[in-house]
């Protein structure tokens, strides 16, 4: 399955997420899920601008190839085994096809992949304006960050019931990598490169 995933994000301070919560998802249950990131030992999927993760979400296991595009990013779904988590080293042929083939047009030695990491997520989801409105505490190598994000069908619409929504709901704007990114900054501050 591939989808054009456009979304629109902000970083939270605490104070703003739980008004956010309190108000816009009171009667709405978490869901907990955690990514687990997978590069190569020297970072072919970061050199490359890529990212290639498995969610573990409600017992279900499904690996996400994100590549960015002009406006969004594809998103390639597949299924996959729970015992793959169970080890550090993701084997070639345990890629769902429709990310395999992706991935044999970039320079990636696919031999070579491997988790680096995981980030845990509490997720509120509540349908907002055309959109999904999303609110996620996120935890990850001793960091917890918060942020809100708007998931839309057109990027133009999109974009202006987000910035609609910031100034509706008093947020202060605060620009914010995606999860990966900031996975991999914090991970590049703990182990100094």
């Amino acid at each position: 399955m591939e989808e054009l995933e456009i979304e629109f994000k902000n970083l939270l301070d605490y104070e703003t997420f739980a008004k956010l919560r309190d108000s816009l998802f009171k009667d709405i249950e978490p869901v907990t899920h955690t990514n687990f990131y997978i590069d190569t030992p020297d970072h072919q999927f970061i050199d490359q601008k890529i990212a290639l993760r498995i969610r573990d979400s409600k017992g279900r296991q499904m690996m996400t190839l994100k590549i960015p595009q002009e406006i969004g990013v594809m998103e390639y779904h597949g299924e996959v085994a729970d015992h793959l988590l169970d080890d550090q080293y993701i084997p070639p042929a345990a890629l769902p096809s429709n990310i395999h083939d992706q991935l044999t047009t970039y320079p990636i030695d696919l031999s070579r992949l491997l988790i680096v990491g995981a980030l845990s997520t509490e997720r509120r989801e509540t349908p907002y304006d055309s959109g999904l409105l999303v609110l996620d505490a996120s935890c990850y190598l001793d960091c917890e960050d918060y942020e809100v994000e708007f998931e839309a069908q057109d990027y133009e619409s999109g974009h202006e019931q987000f910035e609609q929504f910031l100034i509706d709901y008093a947020v202060p704007k605060k620009t914010a990598m995606n999860k990966v990114q900031r996975f991999y900054t914090r991970r590049s501050e703990l182990i100094g490169k």
